[in-house]
């Protein structure tokens, strides 16, 4: 049988030693030397939070009182790093093991709605505001670089607000169609496929008169002349890169698409992606499943991890030197289950960040035992009286920072979390 990526990756991570990953992780404490790239991982339904903010007795078994803890489960610890282990979820206990150095999460995290869309504007943005563009494709839009697809969304949520021109739909096979031109077959009524010599002649006769056009505009026109010139450069660069790429070989597994998603930054065609976490997030109805879909992120959260700390950078040694993880939801889960043995909307949730620049075996915030947060001080990210509650906007802004904006431009007057940054 031909191994697929996810059997290669997977196959690595079972043989990443001790030795190698403390190599690793000293190496990933070096800042990138070159604009830090985002791949931001999304459970869409609202994640269960208590994995990663346990709260579990001096026994570390038996739930404190307020909150309702997974059967058959207990606390997970190494460092600083703790989680509810159990035996539906060993790849926790791996990924924690081999990456806490390298990890840190952010814990009583307010998304300002117990409403899916509301709370996944608010995590995405910092704001409620419809006019805001989301976090990757602000990191994008401004990144100071000219990338062809400066924000790549595989599957997952995504806010343009007014950059709408840095935001690219990506998954499955339809971006190398629309920009090879061979989308055109499957229609109803398919239109003919140019040859290869013609369609590159209509391409260079296209751009000859667009950019014959812009000399002689100003203004407005000489804006769009520009824009489509520039957006004719970026087609041509992806196709002539796409094998370099291995866009034809994209895949739809999340493992797959997170891969991908790393490939297009190491070569500069992208600062940033976005890939929704797969599985049933929305646990109304049972929380019989949240620790079999752990499981599996975190199965495929440690293959990543290790092929980033394995693979050639394009601004750093390693793309683990260079790459920003950041994996989310839109909202909490209640502390206790309800009658059907699920939990409902909760505003407060949990993330996990990862890669270059974050502060490794680091928790910032915390919940008390009924799952609402305690205030903390921004600067260090710890429990603090007079604190300030933190929110997806202190987050984000430290994501913007982190990535080499003035944060202040963009969501003026919030400060960013600089606990979770190295």
């Amino acid at each position: 049988m031909t191994p697929t990526r996810r059997r290669l990756l997977q196959g690595a991570a079972a043989i990443w030693g001790a030795t190698t990953f403390g190599a690793v992780t000293s190496r990933s404490a070096r800042a990138a030397r070159g604009p830090r790239k985002f791949l931001f991982l999304f459970a869409s339904g609202g994640w269960d939070a208590t994995p990663l903010d346990p709260k579990f007795g001096a026994d570390g078994v038996s739930a404190v009182q307020g909150t309702d803890m997974d059967p058959q489960t207990s606390l997970g610890q190494v460092g600083n790093l703790s989680w509810s282990s159990g035996p539906d979820r060993p790849a926790m206990d791996r990924y924690f093991s081999r990456w806490n150095k390298a990890t840190a999460l952010c814990r009583g995290v307010n998304v300002h709605s117990a409403g899916h869309e509301a709370g996944m504007r608010w995590m995405m943005t910092g704001t409620s505001a419809s006019s805001y563009a989301d976090w990757p494709t602000t990191l994008a839009a401004f990144a100071g670089e000219d990338y062809p697809m400066p924000h790549v969304v595989f599957s997952g949520p995504a806010y343009a607000g007014t950059e709408g021109a840095a935001l690219v739909r990506g998954g499955g096979g339809t971006l190398l169609e629309l920009i090879d031109g061979s989308i055109v077959g499957r229609v109803d009524e398919p239109a003919p496929v140019a040859v290869s010599p013609v369609d590159t002649m209509a391409d260079a006769l296209v751009y000859e008169r667009a950019a014959a056009f812009a000399d002689q505009q100003s203004g407005l026109g000489r804006t769009r002349a520009e824009d489509l010139l520039a957006t004719l450069d970026r087609t041509m660069e992806l196709e002539g890169r796409r094998f370099e790429a291995g866009l034809g070989d994209t895949g739809s597994g999340f493992l797959d698409q997170c891969v991908m998603a790393t490939e297009i930054m190491r070569l500069g065609l992208s600062r940033c992606a976005m890939v929704g976490i797969p599985g049933g997030w929305d646990t109304h109805g049972g929380n019989q499943n949240v620790g079999a879909q752990m499981d599996d992120f975190f199965t495929d959260l440690d293959a990543l991890m290790t092929h980033l700390a394995s693979t050639p950078g394009r601004d750093a040694a390693w793309l683990i030197d260079e790459v920003v993880i950041v994996a989310t939801s839109e909202l909490g889960r209640t502390p206790k289950f309800n009658g059907a043995m699920g939990r409902d909307h909760w505003p407060y949730t949990s993330m996990l960040l990862a890669g270059s620049g974050i502060q490794g075996d680091t928790v910032c915030g915390a919940t008390d035992e009924g799952f609402i947060a305690y205030p903390v001080d921004l600067a260090t990210g710890q429990v603090r009286d007079g604190g300030t509650t933190l929110g997806t906007e202190h987050i984000g802004t430290a994501l913007l920072t982190l990535g080499g904006l003035d944060s202040e431009k963009h969501l003026p007057g919030v400060e960013p979390l600089r606990g979770v940054l190295r």
